[in-house]
């Protein structure tokens, strides 16, 4: 490998496994830090039991390491995404345990305390902080966090030359955002939540969790791609044919995913990743062509046939006239692509020297005729995706006990919040449930209640603000 414009090395340049590996990197999404949230408190009087008890404390000790670890992430300063990942990984149990306790005693499930939380996304240009007061958003929020944390890592380990490694955490990555697609969104949209995709975070909407499934599993690929490029001696170049267009076609489907399930959020994300994804497709598509072709030159399969094929690698790689034109996007000084300016400058001048080496060659020895364009026999019908997603579950966690005092007991209610909810504010299933109740025990219906309604975290908060959702289902 060489990275030389001129001279008699014609192997395949570094700048060609750099090309091949551009990603873009996504920052995380972070907690909002002006808010501050403690599980212990407000679960103060239901969650008096000690197993209870440790439990809060441990998730606000989990969510405050997780929330340290992602300071910095949306401001391009040095994070460590492998402390992200950990932190995340560390507090799902503790969320999701709190989440499955209040599911299964709603009618203890009271607070003594609001919990609102705060989370700004990390793919929208904004950093806006979205509110909720449901658990749900809390727990999908910090799924998307790892997420978006193993892809991050697997961004560092690609910047260090770790391929395999980067492959391997991209396709991690893609089973967490397919886990959000495919299982845990969907079950709360089915609850009955009221959650609109355009009050929440980009990262945890169906439609671009969907979509970033399969930009994922294409930057695994391109990983994939250059641990072959990476790697001594020849490679196989019908394999890498096949696996870059295989890249091409699955950033495709990104894009017509994002258009068609996402367009709502599309506007809201950075335009220059979209143009790293126009990049990297034509770039992609070049590079199939260019390894078909030394795979044809190398194999003796047609010495003309090859030079043809070279001549159309090289058509994707100047830069095109319109976005609906053939080639890459424009890679001038003001370009947000201008720092892979200078490698494909250098892949154009290796593929001229290779095209003049090789017509030379076949006007001496071979005699082929060159055919005009690509004959369709010999165009590749369609790629190779050889990744898919790495299974995403959540740890098994049991509810753990949640109690209220005799109701002469109890302290008085904090301003907002209470341990007993009026009639008015009660669903028909609760009214039903209490009216069983009575009955069952042959109880006199005690007078309406005046204190005021308690905060239920497994209820539909208040009335939202604009960037707020609703609480999870009952």
């Amino acid at each position: 490998m060489n990275d030389e414009p001129i001279g008699p090395d014609l192997s395949h340049p570094d700048s060609a496994i750099r090309l091949a590996s551009a990603v873009h990197r996504f920052p995380c999404p972070e907690i909002g830090a002006e808010r501050q949230i403690s599980f212990s408190d407000s679960f103060r009087t239901a969650g008096s039991h000690p197993t209870t008890r440790a439990v809060t404390s441990q998730a606000d000790s989990a969510r405050a390491s997780l929330s340290e670890a992602l300071v910095g992430s949306s401001k391009g300063t040095t994070v460590s995404h492998k402390s992200i990942v950990r932190s995340a990984q560390k507090y799902l149990p503790f969320i999701h345990q709190i989440l499955l306790t209040c599911k299964v005693q709603p009618e203890v499930a009271r607070l003594d305390e609001r919990l609102i939380f705060e989370w700004s996304s990390g793919v929208e240009k904004s950093r806006a902080f979205f509110q909720s007061e449901a658990l749900m958003f809390e727990m999908v929020m910090t799924i998307a966090c790892e997420g978006m944390g193993l892809a991050g890592d697997a961004c560092d380990e690609s910047t260090n030359g770790n391929f395999a490694a980067a492959s391997r955490g991209f396709k991690q990555s893609a089973g967490v955002m397919q886990f959000l697609a495919e299982d845990q969104l969907p079950k709360w949209i089915a609850r009955g939540s009221n959650v609109d995709d355009k009050d929440l975070p980009s990262e945890i909407t169906v439609g671009v969790c969907d979509a970033f499934k399969a930009l994922f599993l294409a930057v695994a690929q391109q990983m994939a791609v250059a641990t072959v490029l990476v790697k001594p001696g020849t490679p196989n170049w019908g394999l890498l044919a096949k696996l870059c267009l295989g890249v091409a076609e699955q950033l495709e489907l990104f894009m017509s995913n994002m258009r068609s399930k996402a367009s709502v959020q599309m506007p809201k994300i950075d335009p220059n990743f979209f143009t790293l994804v126009a990049f990297q497709v034509s770039m992609q598509r070049g590079l199939s062509l260019y390894f078909q072709s030394r795979s044809i030159w190398e194999s003796n399969a047609g010495y003309g046939l090859a030079i043809c094929l070279l001549n159309e690698a090289t058509t994707y790689l100047l830069e095109r006239d319109s976005e609906t034109n053939r080639g890459l996007p424009d890679l001038g000084p003001k370009s947000p692509l201008r720092a892979l300016s200078k490698d494909v400058t250098f892949m154009r001048a290796h593929m001229r020297q290779l095209l003049k080496s090789w017509e030379k060659d076949n006007s001496l020895v071979y005699f082929e005729k060159v055919p005009q364009s690509i004959p369709e026999s010999e165009k590749l019908k369609s790629g190779i995706m050889m990744m898919k997603p790495e299974p995403y579950e959540l740890k098994e966690v049991e509810p753990v006990p949640l109690s209220l005092p005799a109701s002469n007991s109890l302290p008085p209610p904090p301003p907002s919040s209470g341990v007993v909810r009026t009639e008015q504010e009660m669903s028909d299933e609760e009214l039903a449930r209490q009216l069983q109740n009575e009955l069952n025990m042959g109880a006199v219906p005690a007078p309406k209640p005046t204190t005021k309604p308690a905060n239920n975290p497994m209820s539909s908060p208040p009335k939202p603000t604009p960037t707020a959702m609703s609480g999870p289902p009952r």
